[in-house]
C-alpha cells in the first residue's frame, strides 16, 4: 500500500514537472485587450500580410529547425481575438501560436508584428542563457535581444514589407537613413508601444534607457517595458545586452 502511494505521488509529482516544463511562453502576459477586437476598424496588419510574414520564418528559420533535426509548426490563428503570441518546445517539435487579434491592434505595424514573431522564434533558437537548460528555451530577454538581432531585418527583407512608416528623427539619425534599418527601429517602438498599452505604463523612449542593474539574470519578463524596448534597440545595434535583466 505505502509503496503504490508512494508511486502515485512521484507519477503525480512528474506529471506536473512535465505539464510546467511544456507550457507554453508568452510574448507578453495574460490580458484582456481580447475585448477590443471586435471594436477596431482599420489594422495595420492585414490578413494577407499576417500570412506572408509568417511564411518569411518558415524560409528564414526552417534550415535551422531541419538542422536541428526537430519540425517546426507556426499556428495562424487569424480569427482568433487573443492579444498575444507564445512558443513551446516538446521533444523535437516546435510550436508557435501567432493570433489575430495581436496583428489588429492599432499599435501593431507590421515590422512590429514580425517582431513578435521573432520573439517566440528567439525563444526556440535565440540560446543562452536558458529558462531551462534541458528544453532549450531561451528567457523573455534573450528572445527580445535574438529576435532583434537576429531575425527581424531577415524577416522585413523576406516578406517585402513595403509599406509606409514615419521613422522619428532619433530613428534617421541611427540609422542614418537606412531603410531596413528604419523599418526594425520602427518595428521596435511599435511592439512595445503594444506592451506599455497591455501593461499600462508610460510609452517608452529609445533615448530614456532603463538604468536598473540587476543582480542576475532574469528569466521572467523585464521588470518594465522601457527594459525591453532597450533590448529591442541593443539587439538591433548588435552591442551589448541590457543590465535591467542581464548579469553579464
Amino acid at each position: 500500500m505505502k509503496k503504490t502511494l508512494l508511486f502515485v505521488t512521484l507519477l503525480a509529482l512528474a506529471s506536473t514537472t512535465f505539464a510546467s516544463s511544456y507550457s507554453y511562453k508568452s510574448f507578453a502576459p495574460e490580458n484582456d485587450l481580447w475585448k477590443e477586437d471586435a471594436l477596431l476598424k482599420t489594422t495595420n496588419v492585414t490578413e494577407e500580410m499576417f500570412n506572408k510574414i509568417i511564411d518569411a520564418a518558415y524560409t528564414v528559420f526552417g534550415p535551422m529547425a531541419k538542422q536541428n533535426r526537430e519540425s517546426l509548426k507556426i499556428n495562424r490563428k487569424w480569427s482568433d481575438s487573443t492579444v498575444n503570441a507564445n512558443a513551446s518546445r516538446m521533444f523535437k517539435y516546435v510550436t508557435i501560436n501567432m493570433y489575430g487579434g495581436l496583428a489588429r491592434r492599432p499599435e501593431i505595424s507590421p515590422e512590429g508584428f514580425a517582431l513578435v514573431l521573432c520573439h517566440e522564434l528567439g525563444h526556440a533558437y535565440g540560446g543562452i542563457p536558458y529558462i531551462s537548460t534541458w528544453q532549450k528555451l531561451s528567457v523573455e530577454g534573450q528572445a527580445d535581444y535574438s529576435g532583434a538581432k537576429d531575425c527581424l531585418r531577415k524577416i522585413i527583407q523576406t516578406a517585402s514589407i513595403r509599406t509606409e512608416f514615419e521613422p522619428t528623427a532619433y530613428i534617421q539619425d541611427t540609422c542614418k537613413d537606412e531603410q531596413l534599418c528604419m523599418r526594425a527601429f520602427t518595428g521596435a517602438q511599435s511592439t512595445a508601444d503594444l506592451l506599455a498599452t497591455l501593461m499600462g505604463e508610460t510609452m517608452p523612449d529609445f533615448q530614456t534607457p532603463d538604468k536598473t542593474v540587476v543582480n542576475e539574470t532574469l528569466k521572467s519578463y523585464p521588470a518594465t517595458v522601457q527594459c525591453r524596448l532597450d533590448t529591442y534597440r541593443t539587439g538591433l545595434l548588435n552591442s551589448r545586452r541590457p543590465a535591467c535583466w542581464f548579469k553579464d
